[in-house]
């Protein structure tokens, strides 16, 4: 883990965390593009991906405690000299709406910045869009992503990383799984990352792994067996255990 200290050794970096369809199904929001779908337009598709979500984002069902549980742990526990940045592959803006309820005016000391990271696209509609990330379907080809100041930025900041958390990611479609293929040929400090990968699924953890390991054999991988809400009610013991957190911080 990075430990690139101040002269009284305290440890200090920043945590990427890469949140992808798991994190939002642990919110209660479990929407997957209708397979009839595949047969219309591309653009049309995408049209109606941004109103389902819309709708599916509002729902009663949907329970965003852990994102802002999450929030909190990080606010009350984050070590001085760590900071955190948000990256994500879903469309949804379940997250970004908990940071700007949470900080709507001032970035907090312990997190680089309240904007979340999307790499492939999402159904905010902000004055910005052109240089928010394209918006991707998990059937594009790759190649089809087109390079806009918002996935740049992440990419940079992942690549000079080396601490991530995955939540609910698997990287088996092929634009992200791309995505790992281009880290891996990245000759900076995320060659020698370590990944704490959560999922409460024992073969998806798995495959997460295997596919981190493909892409970045010098990474360290360390598999938590367990959902976000689960792991964010026990507090990140993974976290505090290498010493971002505070050893108590609940």
């Amino acid at each position: 883990m990075p430990s690139s200290g101040e002269a009284d050794g305290t440890s200090m970096g920043t945590l990427i965390w890469l949140f992808g369809r798991g994190a939002s199904i642990a919110c209660g929001l479990p929407w997957t593009v209708p397979a009839d779908w595949d047969s219309r337009p591309r653009d049309e598709r995408i049209s109606a991906i941004r109103e389902a979500l819309r709708d599916e984002m509002n729902s009663p069902t949907v329970d965003t405690r852990p994102y802002s549980r999450l929030l909190t742990v990080l606010a009350l526990g984050t070590l001085p000299g760590w900071r955190h940045r948000f990256i994500t592959t879903n469309w949804d803006c379940l997250l970004q709406r908990e940071v700007d309820k949470a900080y709507p005016t001032v970035c907090p000391e312990w997190l680089e910045s309240t904007h979340v990271f999307h790499l492939n696209g999402t159904i905010d509609d902000r004055p910005e869009k052109s240089r928010r990330s394209c918006f991707l379907l998990e059937s594009d080809p790759i190649g089809t992503r087109v390079a806009k100041l918002e996935f740049n930025l992440a990419f940079a900041n992942m690549a000079w990383s080396d601490a991530f958390v995955v939540v609910g990611m698997s990287f088996e479609c092929a634009t992200d799984n791309s995505l790992l293929t281009v880290l891996g040929r990245t000759p900076l400090p995320v060659e020698a990352s370590r990944w704490i990968v959560v999922n409460p699924d024992a073969s998806a953890l798995s495959g997460v792994g295997a596919n981190l390991k493909s892409k970045l054999p010098a990474a360290m991988i360390l598999p938590v067996l367990e959902s976000l809400a689960d792991w964010v009610t026990g507090g990140f013991a993974e976290l505090r255990a290498i010493g971002i957190l505070k050893s108590q911080c609940q």
